[in-house]
Protein backbone atom coordinates (compact mmCIF):
# COMPACT_ATOMS: atom_id res chain seq x y z
CA UNK A 1 0.00 0.00 0.00
CA UNK A 2 1.15 3.57 -0.13
CA UNK A 3 -0.28 7.00 1.28
CA UNK A 4 1.04 10.23 2.87
CA UNK A 5 2.93 9.85 6.36
CA UNK A 6 3.43 12.74 8.19
CA UNK A 7 5.63 12.30 11.42
CA UNK A 8 5.82 14.76 13.86
CA UNK A 9 8.32 16.85 15.96
CA UNK A 10 6.90 15.21 19.07
CA UNK A 11 7.12 11.51 17.41
CA UNK A 12 3.25 11.06 16.51
CA UNK A 13 2.38 9.16 13.13
CA UNK A 14 -0.33 10.26 10.61
CA UNK A 15 -0.53 7.80 8.23
CA UNK A 16 -3.47 8.31 5.05
CA UNK A 17 -3.80 5.18 2.47
CA UNK A 18 -4.01 6.52 -1.23
CA UNK A 19 -3.27 3.34 -3.15
CA UNK A 20 -2.86 -0.63 -2.69
CA UNK A 21 -4.81 -3.33 -2.61
CA UNK A 22 -8.50 -2.07 -2.63
CA UNK A 23 -9.78 -5.88 -2.34
CA UNK A 24 -8.36 -8.98 -2.26
CA UNK A 25 -10.89 -12.30 -1.64
CA UNK A 26 -9.60 -14.58 0.40
CA UNK A 27 -11.21 -17.85 2.07
CA UNK A 28 -9.95 -19.51 5.11
CA UNK A 29 -10.56 -22.70 7.20
CA UNK A 30 -11.15 -22.53 10.72
CA UNK A 31 -10.16 -25.19 12.95
CA UNK A 32 -13.72 -26.86 12.96
CA UNK A 33 -13.27 -26.95 9.05
CA UNK A 34 -15.68 -24.16 8.25
CA UNK A 35 -14.64 -21.67 5.54
CA UNK A 36 -14.96 -18.39 5.57
CA UNK A 37 -14.72 -15.95 3.07
CA UNK A 38 -13.72 -11.96 3.64
CA UNK A 39 -12.18 -9.10 1.33
CA UNK A 40 -8.84 -8.48 2.30
CA UNK A 41 -8.13 -4.34 2.49
CA UNK A 42 -7.17 -1.20 4.26
CA UNK A 43 -8.91 0.94 2.09
CA UNK A 44 -9.73 4.28 3.34
CA UNK A 45 -7.47 3.53 6.14
CA UNK A 46 -6.40 6.52 8.54
CA UNK A 47 -4.02 5.95 10.98
CA UNK A 48 -2.33 7.91 14.24
CA UNK A 49 -0.27 7.01 17.03
CA UNK A 50 3.83 6.45 17.19
CA UNK A 51 6.19 4.77 14.86
CA UNK A 52 6.06 2.12 17.60
CA UNK A 53 2.22 1.58 17.10
CA UNK A 54 -0.25 3.37 15.11
CA UNK A 55 -3.65 2.36 14.43
CA UNK A 56 -7.20 3.31 12.77
CA UNK A 57 -9.77 2.03 10.91
CA UNK A 58 -10.82 1.33 7.30
CA UNK A 59 -13.68 0.57 5.03
CA UNK A 60 -14.83 -3.16 4.31
CA UNK A 61 -16.56 -3.54 1.28
CA UNK A 62 -19.32 -6.21 0.72
CA UNK A 63 -17.54 -9.61 -0.53
CA UNK A 64 -20.66 -9.87 -3.22
CA UNK A 65 -21.60 -6.77 -5.09
CA UNK A 66 -25.25 -5.77 -5.52
CA UNK A 67 -26.19 -7.73 -8.98
CA UNK A 68 -24.29 -10.95 -7.27
CA UNK A 69 -27.68 -13.46 -7.85
CA UNK A 70 -27.72 -16.10 -4.76
CA UNK A 71 -29.00 -19.59 -5.97
CA UNK A 72 -32.68 -18.90 -5.79
CA UNK A 73 -32.15 -15.78 -8.60
CA UNK A 74 -32.28 -13.24 -5.55
CA UNK A 75 -30.01 -10.04 -5.76
CA UNK A 76 -29.32 -6.14 -4.58
CA UNK A 77 -29.91 -4.74 -8.20
CA UNK A 78 -31.27 -7.52 -10.29
CA UNK A 79 -32.93 -10.73 -9.83
CA UNK A 80 -35.97 -11.73 -8.13
CA UNK A 81 -37.16 -10.09 -4.97
CA UNK A 82 -37.86 -12.94 -3.13
CA UNK A 83 -37.57 -16.84 -3.36
CA UNK A 84 -39.85 -17.75 -6.42
CA UNK A 85 -41.35 -20.98 -4.56
CA UNK A 86 -42.07 -18.98 -2.09
CA UNK A 87 -43.89 -15.69 -3.06
CA UNK A 88 -46.79 -15.78 -0.35
CA UNK A 89 -43.98 -15.75 2.70
CA UNK A 90 -41.78 -13.29 1.02
CA UNK A 91 -42.32 -10.85 4.18
CA UNK A 92 -42.14 -13.02 6.66
CA UNK A 93 -39.77 -12.12 9.37
CA UNK A 94 -37.46 -15.57 9.04
CA UNK A 95 -37.09 -15.04 5.63
CA UNK A 96 -36.69 -11.37 5.89
CA UNK A 97 -32.56 -11.13 5.54
CA UNK A 98 -32.83 -13.76 3.03
CA UNK A 99 -34.39 -11.95 0.33
CA UNK A 100 -33.45 -8.16 1.64
CA UNK A 101 -29.82 -8.17 0.21
CA UNK A 102 -27.94 -5.77 1.72
CA UNK A 103 -24.59 -4.42 0.38
CA UNK A 104 -23.62 -2.00 3.28
CA UNK A 105 -19.69 -1.43 3.87
CA UNK A 106 -18.77 -2.45 7.34
CA UNK A 107 -14.84 -1.22 9.24
CA UNK A 108 -12.28 -3.28 10.21
CA UNK A 109 -9.37 -1.93 12.04
CA UNK A 110 -5.35 -1.94 12.25
CA UNK A 111 -2.24 -1.73 14.34
CA UNK A 112 1.09 -1.33 12.58
CA UNK A 113 4.52 -0.77 13.76
CA UNK A 114 7.07 0.47 12.07
CA UNK A 115 10.46 -1.85 12.27
CA UNK A 116 12.79 -0.75 9.27
CA UNK A 117 12.56 2.60 6.86
CA UNK A 118 14.97 3.19 3.84
CA UNK A 119 15.40 6.45 3.52
CA UNK A 120 16.43 6.67 -0.32
CA UNK A 121 13.16 4.97 -1.59
CA UNK A 122 10.71 6.24 1.37
CA UNK A 123 9.53 2.20 1.78
CA UNK A 124 8.76 1.49 5.55
CA UNK A 125 8.52 -2.42 6.61
CA UNK A 126 7.04 -3.30 10.01
CA UNK A 127 4.39 -5.81 11.34
CA UNK A 128 0.47 -5.30 11.63
CA UNK A 129 -2.57 -6.94 13.05
CA UNK A 130 -5.53 -6.34 11.51
CA UNK A 131 -9.00 -7.44 12.53
CA UNK A 132 -12.06 -7.22 10.04
CA UNK A 133 -15.30 -8.88 9.21
CA UNK A 134 -16.15 -11.65 6.98
CA UNK A 135 -18.92 -12.08 4.02
CA UNK A 136 -22.36 -11.66 5.20
CA UNK A 137 -23.52 -13.57 2.42
CA UNK A 138 -25.38 -10.18 1.75
CA UNK A 139 -26.62 -9.65 4.63
CA UNK A 140 -28.30 -13.26 5.45
CA UNK A 141 -25.53 -13.79 8.28
CA UNK A 142 -23.62 -12.04 10.58
CA UNK A 143 -20.12 -11.32 10.22
CA UNK A 144 -17.22 -12.65 11.77
CA UNK A 145 -13.97 -11.20 12.79
CA UNK A 146 -11.20 -12.47 10.75
CA UNK A 147 -7.62 -11.59 12.67
CA UNK A 148 -4.85 -10.85 10.05
CA UNK A 149 -1.53 -11.16 11.27
CA UNK A 150 1.73 -10.31 8.53
CA UNK A 151 5.01 -8.60 7.85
Amino acid sequence: MSGTMKIGGDGSVQFKEVDGIDYAPVTVQLPGGERVPFLFTVRELEAKGSLDSFSGDFTVASYRGSSFLDPKGRGGSTGYDNAVALPARSDDEELFKENNKNTAALKGSIVLSVAKVDASTGEIAGVFESIQPSDTDLGSKAPKDVKITGL
